[in-house]
């Protein structure tokens, strides 16, 4: 099912246009997408609509956690967060609607850590005044030797560090640790104004896993995608301790697509730059750029675009990886969406086994 339901408005026919693999491909069953979405008569109902079965998918989880079945549980839990996840994403219209749904979410993953395969630690990590909350997930067990590598999940405009579910699962199966976290404007950071120098927030998030005994820190990598395929290039050239980086549905300069994108990403970023008019967030969005930033760049990036992207056009990745020059690596999937999220099972692999060999895993 992948066209807007019959009679939907305008803001629910652009969110199936542009993102309901995206939906799929993070963890909400194809059985949940067919039942709730063609119940969407207007924009106004996403939000509300996802909750409830979002809480179906809870009260699941919780029946078999009392018969004592944890694993199962915790996927049941986490099947019920990326539920609530998606029922906020990029929905504005109810603040307090939009907050239950994120605040149901955290918890709602917060109990599947303990018992998920590998098992995941909420962490603090200091940043300026704040704390960004991060998930930090290592493979392997006890009897493993030696620290693993550790990839940093940079996430987009919308997805916040739950959203990496799916993809976590990949890099673990490499022996690649993970840290997921919500930066400024993302998830539980949403209090935080959007900061186009997003390197400051990486070099945060890489001081704390230097200071984490359990993962080697001389073998830290990080991956991007949308937004955070801008943020991942712009924090690799700035962040030496960074030693390889995977920007996927990235872009080069925002200003040169931000007249095309979609009402709701225009709404997105209003809100992250906490702009009052669309005008002012389209001044504030010229500060998206890498130009003259990646030139001379030393250390290894793989980009990753898709031909059929919507959103940020496949050229913005031709030009990141032109300007990296020979350190850069670019794969463009010629029938892939915004983020390949058609074809997950084509990027990544490729960006997993990429970084499993760039950072010795």
């Amino acid at each position: 099912m992948s066209e807007p339901p019959t009679g939907a408005d305008r803001l629910t026919q652009e969110a199936m246009g542009h993102w309901y693999v995206r939906l799929l491909a993070n963890g909400v069953s194809y059985f949940d997408a067919s039942e709730v979405i063609p119940r969407v008569g207007s924009w106004g109902d996403w939000c509300r609509l996802w909750i409830e079965r979002a809480a179906l998918r809870e009260r699941e989880a919780e029946e078999m956690a009392r018969a004592g079945r944890r694993l199962s549980a915790a996927e049941g839990y986490a099947r019920a967060a990326l539920a609530y996840h998606f029922a906020q994403f990029v929905y504005h219209e109810d603040p307090a609607l939009k907050r239950e749904a994120q605040e149901k979410k955290v918890a709602c993953y917060l109990k599947a850590l303990p018992d998920l395969r590998p098992p995941g630690e909420r962490v603090a990590i200091p940043y300026e005044a704040a704390t960004l909350p991060g998930i930090l997930r290592i493979p392997g067990g006890p009897g493993e030797k030696g620290k693993p590598p550790c990839v940093v999940l940079i996430s987009g405009l919308d997805s916040t560090k739950e959203e990496f579910h799916t993809l976590e699962a990949v890099l673990h199966a490499r022996g690649l640790a993970t840290l997921a976290f919500d930066g400024p404007a993302q998830g539980e950071r949403a209090d935080l104004s959007l900061r186009p120098d997003y390197e400051h927030v990486v070099t945060a998030v890489v001081d704390f896993l230097a200071g984490d005994r359990r993962v080697d820190p001389g073998r830290i990598g990080a991956l991007g995608v949308s937004l955070g395929g801008y943020y991942c290039p712009r924090a690799l050239a700035a962040e030496k301790r960074l030693r390889a980086g995977v920007a996927s549905g990235g872009f080069y300069d925002m200003a040169g697509f931000w007249h095309t994108l979609p009402a709701l990403a225009k709404q997105g970023l209003r809100h992250a730059f906490q702009a009052a008019t669309e005008a002012e967030t389209g001044e504030r969005v010229k500060a998206l750029s890498l130009r003259g930033r990646l030139a001379g760049l030393d250390r290894p990036l793989l980009v990753i675009g898709g031909e059929m992207d919507r959103l940020c056009p496949a050229e913005e990745s031709r030009l990141m990886a032109q300007e990296a020059g020979r350190m850069a690596e670019l794969v463009i999937y010629p029938e892939g969406g915004h983020v390949c999220n058609n074809i997950p099972f084509l990027w990544r692999p490729l960006a997993a086994d990429w970084l499993a060999g760039k950072l010795g895993a």
